[in-house]
């Protein structure tokens, strides 16, 4: 018998105007660290502005937003998990309007990021 594959999601957290992101990025790193290790999170990282490429001298300075890969069993566990990190509890650094969770099929990874 064969099992169902993982369920995976897409979380797409735009920032509010002005975010604090250096705020709260210590705090954001501590709570999603555990998070990387388990393999909840698959693969995340920063929005980037038309016009920025990730090898800009700057592009830590230019980020709009994040994206992270989850592997999770429903779009409810997921927002209980953001609900944690202190970039959304804060309310100063992702939109909670903005943000979507989108269910994915996952094909495969890519190169591990750095």
């Amino acid at each position: 018998m064969s099992t169902p594959p993982d369920s995976h999601f897409l979380i797409f957290a735009p920032d509010v105007p002005n975010a604090q992101r250096e705020k709260y990025k210590p705090q954001h790193m501590e709570y999603n660290g555990p998070l990387f290790q388990s393999g909840y999170i698959v693969s995340g990282g920063g929005l980037l502005p038309d016009g920025k490429i990730a090898t800009d001298a700057d592009v830590l300075e230019n980020l709009v937003g994040s994206f992270i890969i989850v592997k999770a069993d429903s779009k409810a566990q997921v927002l209980e998990t953001l609900k944690g990190d202190p970039f959304y509890s804060s309310g100063e650094v992702w939109d909670h309007e903005k943000l979507q969770i989108t269910p994915i099929f996952l094909v495969g990874g890519g190169p591990k990021a750095k």
